[in-house]
């Protein structure tokens, strides 16, 4: 009996919130709009103080819906570093089935020897681009 009463009194309550006015919906300090219906937020980069330096060429300054510009070139003047030169004692082949996906526009997937935990060892998944650490047990 307690139970069904309480559902009662939590069904009820949430029927009389349901159950606000809308031109009371946009009163207090929440509210969006003023009586005019002017927004009562602030813009988002209201606050943001920046400090935009010099841009050097080839760079050149861009405020695209930005808060502060940046300094931007395109690929084709600014090379993107995609880390080839790296060197590593730890680099290793991808596996002998390595998916086309892992061969990209911008160089073979780069693979290093796992660390694997006792009773794990490197192997190749099918579909993985470089061996993974398997269980094989101790």
């Amino acid at each position: 009996m307690r139970v069904a009463l309480a559902g009662l009194c939590v069904a009820s309550a949430s029927l009389l919130m349901k159950q606000t006015p809308d031109d009371m919906k946009n009163v207090g300090e929440d509210r969006m709009t003023n009586s005019f219906g002017e927004s009562t937020l602030t813009p988002p980069c209201s606050s943001v103080q920046c400090n935009m330096p010099e841009c050097q060429a080839p760079f050149e300054k861009k405020e695209d819906g930005t808060c502060c510009g940046y300094c931007w070139a395109p690929d084709h003047v600014v090379g993107l570093d995609r880390h080839k030169a790296t060197k590593s004692m730890y680099a290793t082949d991808m596996c002998d089935g390595a998916p086309s996906s892992c061969r990209g526009p911008g160089g073979d997937a780069q693979c290093f020897a796992p660390s694997c935990d006792e009773g794990y060892e490197a192997h190749c998944v099918p579909g993985g681009c470089c061996a993974t650490c398997e269980y094989k047990g101790f």
